[in-house]
């Protein structure tokens, strides 16, 4: 966190957002029967941005990444929780990226780092 503290500085620094990655296998469907690499939209460890949540923090919230295939766009996804490991705190500084997490509620970054670190310990 102390790296984000310090980049708040960097005039290159959009915002502040968090950072989870895809886990390596997801099971879905009725009874869990489907068991797949990754998700329909995103490969096994995959890097997301998680968009500052505009409902409960529970199981279910929005990401944007790069999506699989061959277009390699980044897309806007509601994905269950437990699809996502390894949340942290980390700086915007992808135009691109900030527009698609705009496009998502409207407010792209966290307030602060501070309150991005208060999610992540809440996680």
């Amino acid at each position: 966190m102390a790296e984000e503290l310090a980049a708040e500085s960097d005039p290159a620094l959009l915002g502040i957002g968090l950072v989870a990655n895809i886990v390596q296998v997801t099971v879905q469907g009725r009874g869990g029967l489907e068991v797949r690499r990754g998700t329909k939209h995103f490969a096994p460890g995959a890097k997301v941005w998680v968009v500052p949540p505009h409902w409960d923090w529970s199981d279910r919230l929005y990401v944007v990444g790069r999506h699989r295939g061959r277009f390699n766009r980044y897309i806007a996804v509601v994905m269950r929780r437990d699809f996502l490991e390894n949340l942290r705190v980390r700086g915007v500084y992808s135009p691109a990226l900030a527009r698609a997490l705009a496009d998502v509620v409207g407010r792209p970054f966290w307030n602060s780092a501070e309150d991005a670190q208060m999610m992540v310990d809440q996680w």
